[in-house]
Parts: structure tokens; sequence; C-alpha cells
């Protein structure tokens, strides 16, 4: 079969590897979508620490299950979980496994979902309703990042919400706290083409400069730019919440935190009730993620990683099955 791997810095490419077959407690999963996201830029650059070369990429992705499994019928649409907590750790014994201490991932640690094919463990599946659009549930995974973002910032009714970044996980969280109830929401993206992209979802796109102040502020950038100057978006009493993934540990003004009675709320990844609500949120159409992804066949793999990484395209779904030429 057909499968996105990872060769090297800046060397994605499409080869052929053997179709996977399920061991004990695995199902195999025929993909339909598998999206990528910075994590995956991350690897395609050479800069993540786990990603091994030679490693199948992808940690988000849809499909149908390739044979019965756990109840379920060969053919029904699933979400695959990528998150491989280790079951055995405090954080894992107290229920608390999306932090486990050594926490692996689909598409990271083991071959991922940008194949035709993928075996994962049986508890990773997440049935789909019948007749849910899987372009759209390809979404689920980065949907369910923002909905544990939301939930955890404390955000209430009315709120003056800003968002830093304009990127899919920027215009997602914008989304799910305007859905939340948020009074306004406004974004800052300095590149022009993820600004305008934050403009077209219906966002007013407003300088980061801190000359207006928010009562929850959302990082979504990971950029060390963004960290010396981010609280003074932040109102006095307000929160900051960390959802970009930040490579390195990044400058605060703890003094000012304490004077302004600032709260800083990290958020990481997602518990399952944050994926359900997030299938929610896409299948009733709740919260709008159709006009996010462009669909390519992964034979145009090479060229894609590098417009991502200039910023010339928001969300990336690669169809195995699409482009044999």
């Amino acid at each position: 079969m057909r499968a996105l791997r990872y060769e090297g810095p800046r060397d994605i490419r499409v080869v052929d590897v053997p179709a996977p077959t399920a061991a004990q407690g695995e199902v195999v999963v025929d993909v339909a979508y598998t999206g990528i996201c910075g994590t995956d830029l991350h690897i395609w650059s050479g800069h993540h620490a786990r990603a091994k070369t030679g490693l199948v990429i992808g940690h988000e992705f849809v499909g149908t299950l390739a044979d019965p499994a756990g109840g379920l019928a060969a053919g029904s649409p699933v979400f695959v979980n990528p998150l491989l907590p280790c079951g055995r750790c405090p954080a894992c014994t107290d229920g608390e496994d999306r932090v486990c201490d050594v926490l692996r991932l689909v598409g990271i640690d083991r071959p991922g979902g940008a194949a035709e094919q993928v075996a994962v463990p049986e508890r990773a599946i997440v049935p789909l309703p019948g007749g849910m659009d899987l372009k759209a549930a390809a979404l689920i995974e980065p949907m369910s990042v923002c909905v544990r973002a939301v939930r955890r910032s404390g955000q209430r009714l009315g709120a003056r919400v800003h968002v830093v970044g304009a990127g899919p996980i920027g215009v997602l969280v914008a989304r799910c706290a305007r859905a939340r109830g948020a009074a306004s929401v406004t974004i800052s993206e300095p590149a022009q083409v993820r600004a305008e992209w934050a403009r077209e979802a219906g966002f007013d796109v407003v300088p980061g400069d801190g000359a207006e102040r928010y009562e929850v502020v959302y990082d979504c950038t990971g950029h060390p730019s963004v960290a010396p100057k981010v609280l003074d978006l932040v109102e006095t009493g307000g929160t900051l919440v960390d959802v970009g993934m930040y490579a390195a540990p990044a400058q605060v003004d703890l003094p000012e935190l304490m004077r302004r009675e600032l709260r800083i709320v990290g958020t990481c990844v997602y518990r399952p009730a944050d994926v359900r609500v997030a299938l929610r949120l896409i299948a009733s159409g709740a919260v709008e993620t159709a006009d996010l992804a462009t669909v390519v066949g992964i034979d145009e793999a090479g060229g894609v990683f590098a417009d991502l990484a200039a910023g010339k395209l928001l969300k990336v779904l690669f169809d195995p099955n699409g482009d044999r030429s």
C-alpha cells in the first residue's frame, strides 16, 4: 500500500509499504482522510525529537473499519483517538491520562494514518454517526484540542475574547469561543494570508500590540516572539490560555502576573469527553469546519509541506486513495 513516510529533514515522500495486520487488541482502519498539523511540520523539518526516520506520519485521521470490531460492522465509519497513554503512571492511574508522563501518539511513536490502511488499538476507535461527512470528521482531532482549551479557560457568557494566531487551531478556538457565548472574538495575525483567512471566517483581525485588553486571551502560536508580550493583551483579573506548544521555556513577566492578578491556564490535548463534544459540534454544524481544509492526494505531499510551512495553506487533508499517477 502507499504511505507518507518521513525519510529525513524536509523529506516526506510517498512510498510502498506492507499493508498492516492487526495484532491482539488491534483493528485495521481503511483511511479516508488524514490531516496535517503543526506537529507534522515539525517532523518534516527534522525538529521533532521522537519522530524517527522511516515513520509513517499522521495522527489526525478518519476512515472505516476493514473488519468487524467492537460490535461494529466492517465498513463502519470511525475516528481514531491517537493518544497512547501508558496506563501506569500517576497521571494515568488518577484518570488524567492525557497528561501521561510518557504519552505517545499514533503517527509519532508508531505508524500513523497517512496511508491507505493503519492498525490501531481497538480502544482508540470512536464510532461516527452514519452519514457523517468524513471530510468534516477529519477535523475532530484538532477540534478536540480547541474544545479542551475553551473548557479549561473558564470563559464566561458575554466575555470579550482575543485569539493570537490565525492558523487552523486559532480559527477553531475562535469559533468554539464564539459558540461558548463570547460577546466578541477578535484575532491577531501578522501573516497576511492567514489574516485574510480569519477575516473570511468572519472575525475582526486587530493589532496584537496590547493597546486593547481582553477578559480571555488564547495564545495559539507557540512562537517565542509572542510570549514576552502576550500578557499585555489580558485585562486585569483576566485569563491567558496557552494553547500553542512552545518548543522551549518562554519568558513571562511574573511580577505583572502578580500585580494584576492574572491567570495562566495550560491545556494539553483532550479528554474522551472533549472528543465527544468536538464530534457533536462538527456533526451538528454548530461549529463550521468545511471551509478550513483543502483535500489533496498524497502524491502532492512534497509541495504541500513547503506551502504549509510558508503559510500559503491553512489546513490540508490527504486522501491516501487519490491521485494515483
